[in-house]
């Protein structure tokens, strides 16, 4: 441990002296994950010139960025912030540090301007979202906090509320520098906020007429996403070369199409053989209440037996475990596990564009789509609820067909055939005049004198066949 942090320069004077109150209470796993932290939040500080008895939760929100453009994983950086909050808590309790301080402590997350205490009516339609649907409990409740944020700015309630008030709401958000597809998703929510606030009577005007559709910005067209080939085909290389139970869990994803969240609830026993022999992928109820099986190939299959055995070593007790995935301690890995490992195979492969784990699955779609596949076929294997989702796949086939469009026509004009084989051609000499002329037009354009010489010479062989071919018998 002492030669792992022998090159690292001293902490502050503060951090020094919190390290040394716990350092003999502490493991060994526990200090390697304090010593990183802290060192990370020491670093900081040095770096900003920032004072201790002066931070905020804003400021800790910049220590919190400033990890993630240093490429720090998401989990990493959460581990370094409770590091530093634990620091500053014992500062507190110290007497070292001010008791303002401990506004920071108090908050088990990263506070943002946007985190208030939502009203009782927006806690009761969350409650409703979120046994059924987690990550969309998770956007609608931004969106509330935002939209209550604007109401509490406005001074408005809910039966006060006008179309021109929810206009402002769409210029606020501009005015507030939010992205594009923000702008688009937000309203949309606030639109199913008040469609449930009608239906439970708590507001009088029908939401078309409060919030009509016009207000809402346009979908963007962000399907599908998919990876370059090139990059794709290096990433499965390396995915297939390693022995590493995330770097085949994402293989998987691969293959397979599966999202991110399917993948963490797929069961032990996953595979199912029909009567026919036919293995599928028995994928659980997850998004959009849809059930559904994918096709195996029997490389697939192999990989997720190697899956199951590298399960069965982790999990520590007797039964079988219920999940296909489970990491070396023991328990099912969480999402940063995957996302950190394909940024480090993106790393690798010196990937400058962020690739996320959602990328595979459109990579996985379109592959499938450009090899032949029909729309109502992809929309089975995916999991839509509509073809409409299927069909925005459908534009990656496009491009691939005036792609090819593009290649044929230049091959037809590159080679140009004479009509020789045509039984209806006036005479020999015709065709030859015509071989003649398309290689004249080559020779003049031609700037490669070695190439120049090559089509010279066919010519001049093309005029003795026309004269050994066309000369009278006797």
């Amino acid at each position: 441990m002492a030669n792992q942090f022998s090159n690292r320069p001293p902490f502050c004077d503060f951090l020094e002296r919190y390290q040394a109150h716990y350092k003999p209470t502490w493991k060994k796993s526990q200090l390697l994950t304090a010593r990183t932290g802290i060192g990370r939040f020491d670093e900081w500080l040095k770096i900003c010139d920032h004072k201790l008895n002066e931070l905020t939760w804003q400021r800790l929100l910049e220590f919190h960025r400033f990890l993630a453009l240093q490429g720090t994983s998401g989990l990493a950086c959460r581990k370094a912030v409770q590091s530093a909050k634990h620091a500053l808590k014992w500062g507190i309790d110290a007497g070292e540090l001010p008791q303002k301080l401990e506004d920071i402590y108090t908050f088990h997350i990263i506070r943002h301007e946007w985190d208030i205490e939502l009203p009782k009516l927006s806690q009761a339609f969350l409650s409703e979202l979120e046994p059924t649907r987690p990550g969309a409990f998770r956007a609608h409740r931004y969106a509330h906090r935002v939209f209550h944020c604007y109401l509490l700015e406005k001074g408005l309630t809910y039966k006060r509320l006008k179309t021109n008030d929810l206009v402002s709401f769409v210029k606020f958000l501009k005015n507030k520098g939010f992205h594009q597809r923000s702008m688009t998703v937000l309203p949309v929510q606030v639109r199913c906020y008040l469609y449930w606030l009608y239906r439970n009577k708590k507001i009088k005007r029908h939401p078309e007429d409060l919030f009509p559709r016009h207000l809402v910005g346009k979908k963007l067209a962000s399907l599908p996403r998919p990876i370059d080939p090139v990059v794709d085909q290096k990433i499965q290389q390396i995915l297939e070369s390693t022995d590493d139970l995330y770097y085949k869990a994402i293989l998987l994803l691969r293959r397979t199409g599966l999202r991110i969240s399917e993948l963490r609830k797929l069961e032990f026993n996953c595979i199912q053989t029909d009567q026919k022999g036919r293995s599928s992928l028995i994928v659980p109820i997850v998004k959009l209440g849809i059930e559904r099986r994918v096709p195996l190939d029997a490389k697939t299959i192999e990989l997720i037996k190697s899956i199951q055995e590298m399960s069965l070593k982790n999990y520590k007790r007797k039964s079988n475990p219920k999940s296909l995935i489970i990491a070396p301690n023991g328990i099912e890995p969480r999402y940063e596990r995957y996302a950190a490992a394909l940024t480090e195979i993106c790393a690798r492969l010196g990937v400058k564009k962020w690739i996320n784990l959602h990328a595979l699955r459109h990579t996985y779609a379109t592959a499938l789509l450009n090899s032949g596949l029909t729309i109502t076929s992809l929309k089975e294997i995916l999991g839509h609820k509509t073809i409409n989702m299927s069909l925005s796949y459908a534009k990656v086939s496009q491009e691939k067909i005036h792609l090819e469009y593009s290649q044929i026509l230049q091959n037809m004009n590159e080679k140009q055939v004479p009509h020789i084989l045509n039984h209806s051609a006036a005479t020999h000499n015709d065709a030859f005049q015509e071989l003649g002329n398309i290689i004249s037009k080559r020779i003049d354009g031609c700037k490669d004198t070695t190439k120049l010489k090559q089509l010279r010479a066919i010519k001049n062989r093309l005029a003795k066949c026309k004269m050994a071919l066309l000369k009278p018998q006797e």
